[in-house]
């Protein structure tokens, strides 16, 4: 028993292996796409926007997998469910920001972008370009 609030431990089965191991083979699996469709995306913003998507996925895939491997090796706490959702919740925050401030920092540094970006938005400036 992991704790005052917690259940049992479960006995490691084939349905608690796929639980853990389902999950974080998706997570791999985003990261590996990601890289391959990154090879493709010609401009850095595109990349970075590549990037960022598979980051905040797979990190999540990654936290649920940890989360259903604690449970089964400790048992469900309360604790443990409220420290994956803060995890979750901090990997959308951080990665959201990162990106941003990347993307941004490459806009900003006059790297060469493919000629089909839309850059209107970028500008800051609010005027479309035509």
């Amino acid at each position: 028993m992991s704790g005052a609030e917690g259940i049992e431990s479960i006995e490691s089965s084939v349905w608690t292996d796929l639980a853990i191991g389902v999950p974080a083979l998706l997570g791999a699996l985003c990261f590996a796409v990601a890289v391959l469709a990154a090879y493709r995306v010609r401009d850095a913003l595109g990349r970075i926007n590549t990037m960022s998507v598979a980051t905040s996925l797979g990190f999540v895939l990654f936290i649920v997998a940890a989360f259903a491997h604690v449970t089964v090796r400790e048992g469900f706490t309360w604790t443990v469910l409220a420290e994956a959702l803060v995890a979750v919740f901090a990997t959308f925050v951080v990665v959201t920001i990162a990106s941003m401030s990347i993307a941004r920092a490459v806009f900003r540094s006059g790297a060469p972008l493919d000629p089909n970006t839309d850059v209107s938005d970028l500008r800051g400036d609010g005027q479309e370009q035509r």
